[in-house]
């Protein structure tokens, strides 16, 4: 999932960053008294969860990623999530009066993990108040729940490397730069190289815990203790 940036600025005038600082010197000092620490949250909103039971099971093997295997040996019910890594940047942006490069931070940074959509699908083969269903149903909450589980575990690693990422620009150590065109494009650069590879590792680990969930240990297990599988 490509991730989704929207930058918003706001421009500074001003003759120097910080305090102001001699024409020889940095062209953006920085300034110990100022915040040195780029702000930020890890933000997961409540994402309901939908439950379809309008396709049969040949109309669950047409799905993408719907290659788990249920009791028997073929697909029985699925869980799908709409992964979705977002980050919303403030930068603040000061420009000399008199020419130079200007300096730019971070303002805000909110980085969201919330999932476009989360769907479980239970074949509608079976009756809805029927053994089946609700065994299937009943697996699938289990997928939901591991999913929803690491995403707050990775929401965490997520805060502390921001947290340790002390290169990111803030007031007190911000960026020289040409134009607003470079502090976009700097900062994103260095957003993704945190972001990103923590949320690879977050849907890597994902993928092992639900894997364990599926074992034919498990299936084997629901499959007895309902008679009317399809």
């Amino acid at each position: 999932m490509r991730p989704t940036r929207l930058l918003a600025l706001a421009v500074l005038a001003a003759a120097a960053c910080g305090r102001g600082a001699p024409s020889s010197g940095p062209a953006c000092p920085h300034d110990e008294t100022l915040g040195r620490e780029a702000p930020f949250e890890v933000v997961i909103a409540s994402t309901p969860t939908r439950i379809r039971r309008d396709l049969d099971l040949a109309g669950l093997t047409r799905i993408q990623g719907a290659e788990t295997l249920g009791p028997g040996g073929k697909l029985e019910g699925l869980t799908v999530v709409e992964h979705q890594l977002a980050y919303k940047t403030g930068i603040a942006l000061s420009k000399p009066l008199f020419g130079g490069p200007a300096c730019a931070w971070i303002d805000k940074l909110t980085v969201d993990l919330t999932p476009k959509s989360i769907t479980i699908y239970v074949p509608s083969d079976y009756p809805e108040d029927g053994c089946e269903s609700e065994q299937i149903l009943a697996h699938e909450r289990q997928h939901e729940d591991i999913h929803r589980d690491t995403l707050a575990e990775y929401a965490d690693l997520m805060r502390r490397a921001l947290g340790k990422a002390d290169w990111l620009p803030a007031r007190g150590t911000p960026l020289a730069v040409a134009d607003r065109a470079e502090a976009e494009r700097r900062v994103e650069e260095m957003v993704d190289k945190i972001t990103k590879p923590v949320y690879g590792d977050f849907k890597e680990e994902l993928k092992k815990r639900q894997a364990v969930l599926d074992v034919p240990e498990n299936y084997r297990w629901v499959s007895l203790r309902c008679r009317n599988w399809k």
